[in-house]
């Protein structure tokens, strides 16, 4: 073989070379996240609401929630709307919820604007706009109650609870609570220090 055909053989083992790994880097699939970030139909994939009439659009899942063809979760809940100047009840699908919620098992706590699935708690109450569904970060499932008498206030092993906040300063086994004649608990004691509950 002449010192030629060596060259034009070595170069094209280059070029062969180039052409193998270029697909490999220029064309690796990002992760999820990224996908995200770079999702510039952000928007239309996953809004924030959808109206009755468009439930075509949505997988109906357990109870009041339902999921769109992006996997995003949303419930069928009502707000209140004007039409010529008087305020009406409508319903419609909300996505302004946590994602987190497992339909399957989600279900309020008693009287409260608590409610729960398998692995989290939630503040769930009622609003004009809907239904609000916010992750209480940090809340125990095992061992989370409500509060004697209170819709809002709750506790676990470790931390008091007002709505999704931690109440800081009061340790469960250590803190007192006061009651008033009915049952319902007014206050919270521990050593000097005192938190009276809103009614």
């Amino acid at each position: 073989m002449h010192s030629r055909d060596i060259l034009k053989f070595y170069l094209l083992l280059f070029f062969v070379a180039c052409f193998e790994n270029k697909p490999k880097a220029e064309y690796s699939k990002p992760v999820t996240e990224t996908i995200l970030q770079q999702d510039n139909r952000k928007f239309e994939k996953y809004p924030a609401q959808y109206e009755l009439q468009d439930s075509i659009h949505l997988t109906h899942i357990k109870n009041e929630f339902y999921r769109n063809q992006f996997g995003f979760l949303y419930e069928k809940t009502t707000a209140q709307r004007e039409f010529n100047g008087q305020l009406k009840d409508v319903e419609y699908f909300n996505g302004v919820i946590s994602q987190e919620i497992d339909p399957n098992s989600f279900q309020q706590i008693g009287g409260s604007w608590f409610a729960k699935d398998l692995k989290s708690i939630y503040y769930s109450r009622p609003t004009s706009g809907g239904r609000e569904i916010i992750k209480v970060e940090h809340a125990d499932v095992n061992t989370f109650k409500i509060i004697d008498g209170n819709y809002k206030y709750a506790v676990d092993k470790g931390n008091f609870f007002n709505a999704t906040e931690k109440i800081e300063g009061f340790i469960p086994l250590k803190t007192e609570q006061i009651k008033d004649k009915e049952g319902k608990v007014i206050e919270l004691k521990m050593k000097n220090k005192k938190l009276d509950l809103e009614p």
